[in-house]
């Protein structure tokens, strides 16, 4: 298999859960199995919803959400959809969005994204 270091691979990835990192935010918590910068052309993690994440507008990266487990409330371009496991959001470059609920979910960026990819929206 793929190495994650290094030069982006042609080859297949495996990372196990084991080789993330874990990060905690108000909110949401998760794993980063692939971030940008990495060498590839995407980011991928798991992210482990428990509350609200702030309404953000993406730039210059497309956003995908896949929901494993839970349910919650999506909000794309001010459109909310109930969600429940196997719904999935896509939110490209310019459009706004915010999720709540207790939710697992996998998400994947196009390219990877940093906090340069975003655009906070809620009032501080």
């Amino acid at each position: 298999m793929g190495e994650l270091e290094g030069s982006q691979t042609t080859v297949p990835l495996k990372i196990s859960a084991g080789d993330t990192r874990h990060f905690d935010r108000e909110g949401f918590s998760g794993n980063h199995y692939v971030e940008a910068g990495s060498g590839h052309p995407f980011s991928a993690l798991t992210v482990d919803a428990h509350g609200r994440h702030p309404r953000q507008r993406m730039v210059g990266a497309t956003r995908t959400y896949l929901v494993l487990e839970g349910t919650g409330t999506f909000t794309v371009n001010d459109t909310a959809s109930e969600v429940k496991p196997g719904d999935m959001f896509t939110i490209p470059d310019g459009g706004e969005y915010e999720y709540q609920g207790t939710m697992r979910l996998f998400e994947f960026n196009v390219p990877g994204t940093t906090s340069a990819n975003v655009v906070d929206l809620d009032p501080k």
